[in-house]
């Protein structure tokens, strides 16, 4: 048997493609991630929850949501033990999904287990910005203009080259510097707008940059211009 990753978009239900709801409804196991142990809160099951009939089939699957190097032996045996749980149903002939938000070849936790599966197939999801893009009726780019994505959690020359080079940015994981990006923003005095919680109950859309200088949601990109 296959495992399915679906990518369940950044918070609307209804942004859920037909085949992604086709295969949940399917699934014997509907496997989610958690941020702590013993934990069953989970926005990704949040969002899909709509297309589940009996919630006994949901597997909750502990990943640390801490930045740590690829020979960190403790997370990786962490992995090994998700990816180990999933292989099991896969081996007793079950069909499993996996969901994940927005788009799972973008930031996704479940590639850190991927290796360890027997066999994976993918099915695509609307990311956080592109829902944003449109919630704000802006391009992310036109004719010859570049488009970088990239993240603070990466080192500070990179942001800075960044910058430097691309006309537009998608800027995520913003709560892990805003006090950086408030800086390259305002130096260039280049227009940015910032999206938290797409999707969710308490989505919020500003372009003061006043908003990075208080407490930033987690769940928050930017879009920048040149």
């Amino acid at each position: 048997m296959t495992l399915t990753c679906i990518g369940v978009g950044p918070g609307d239900p209804e942004l859920l493609t037909i085949k992604a709801v086709r295969l949940i409804e399917e699934a014997d196991v509907i496997v989610v991630p958690v941020k702590k142990q013993a934990s069953t809160e989970s926005t990704a099951l949040k969002i899909a929850q709509p297309y589940i009939k009996d919630m006994s089939k949901v597997k909750y699957l502990y990943f640390p949501m801490v930045a740590f190097q690829k020979d960190d032996e403790q997370i990786q045996q962490i992995f090994r033990h998700n990816a180990q749980m999933i292989n099991e149903d896969l081996g007793a002939g079950k069909k499993v999904v996996y969901l994940t938000l927005g788009d799972p070849s973008v930031y996704c936790t479940f590639t850190y287990i991927a290796d360890y599966i027997d066999h994976v197939t993918y099915v695509p999801g609307i990311a956080s910005f592109l829902q944003g893009a449109a919630h704000i009726g802006q391009p992310l780019c036109l004719g010859k203009e570049s488009l970088a994505i990239i993240n603070m959690t990466d080192d500070e020359r990179t942001i800075r080259q960044a910058f430097q080079l691309h006309d537009n940015l998608v800027v995520m994981k913003v709560s892990a510097n805003p006090k950086l990006l408030h800086e390259l923003i305002v130096q260039d005095n280049r227009p940015a707008t910032f999206l938290s919680n797409m999707g969710l109950e308490n989505e919020m859309v500003t372009s003061d940059r006043g908003f990075l200088e208080g407490k930033v949601p987690y769940f928050t990109v930017a879009q920048v211009k040149r």
